[in-house]
């Protein structure tokens, strides 16, 4: 006769244990994967929005020229100056009656303006506002100021706004940018410092024309 042999019996408790564990662990992950699912695409599109806002602050607009007549402002410290060009000639008309040759220097409202020729049909005039001078935008824009008399006396077919903006002013400048937008004005800018040179020139033809930038 065969003698039975002692086979000890297999414990499965420390596999079940395993096996428990190892399942508890890849649950706990999907836990985590999924969370991080659900959470990354609105983080993603906060951070898209918040670059695209970014850009829309600081991007200047493409260059161009216009055959338009330009109405030239200085927006600085939150005011706006309007640099009115037909009174800047009619001070130099009667400076001119004196025969004087040469650069010509007058002052308009607010600001002082030098006339530079360089020929009978080509100059440029550079502004020189005051500090502090100009109205601030309630003042501007309310019922019967600047803004009202000017879009009554100059159609968006024939003249556009161009704004020369310091860094503090351009929130100023966008509010007041939308709303000529709105009555169908072209609109040029061109950021500047303190130390900006406010240079406005013809093109050396009759009709005058500016590039926005």
């Amino acid at each position: 006769m065969r003698k039975s042999r002692n086979i000890p019996l297999l414990n499965l408790d420390s596999l079940v244990d395993i096996v428990s564990n190892n399942v508890g662990i890849l649950v706990i992950l999907a836990v985590m994967v999924s969370l991080f699912s659900i959470s990354k695409p609105t983080q993603t599109v906060t951070e898209s929005q918040e670059k695209i806002e970014i850009i829309k602050k600081i991007t200047i607009p493409w260059a161009h020229f216009s055959q338009k007549s330009a109405l030239l402002f200085i927006v600085r410290d939150n005011r706006i100056t309007y640099l009115d060009r037909s009174k800047v000639y009619q001070s130099f008309e009667k400076e001119m009656k004196k025969v004087v040759t040469g650069e010509l220097d007058t002052r308009v409202d607010s600001y002082n303006v030098k006339l530079i020729p360089y020929s009978s049909l080509y100059h440029c005039l550079q502004f020189f506002p005051d500090p502090d001078s100009g109205f601030w935008w309630h003042q501007f824009n309310q019922n019967k100021g600047l803004l009202k008399t000017l879009i009554s006396k100059f159609q968006p077919t024939e003249y556009y706004f161009f704004f020369w903006v310091d860094s503090s002013s351009f929130e100023l400048f966008k509010d007041m940018r939308d709303t000529l937008h709105e009555m169908n004005y072209e609109v040029g800018w061109k950021p500047v410092t303190d130390q900006s040179i406010l240079l406005f020139c013809n093109d050396g033809s009759s009709n005058l024309s500016y590039q926005p930038q």
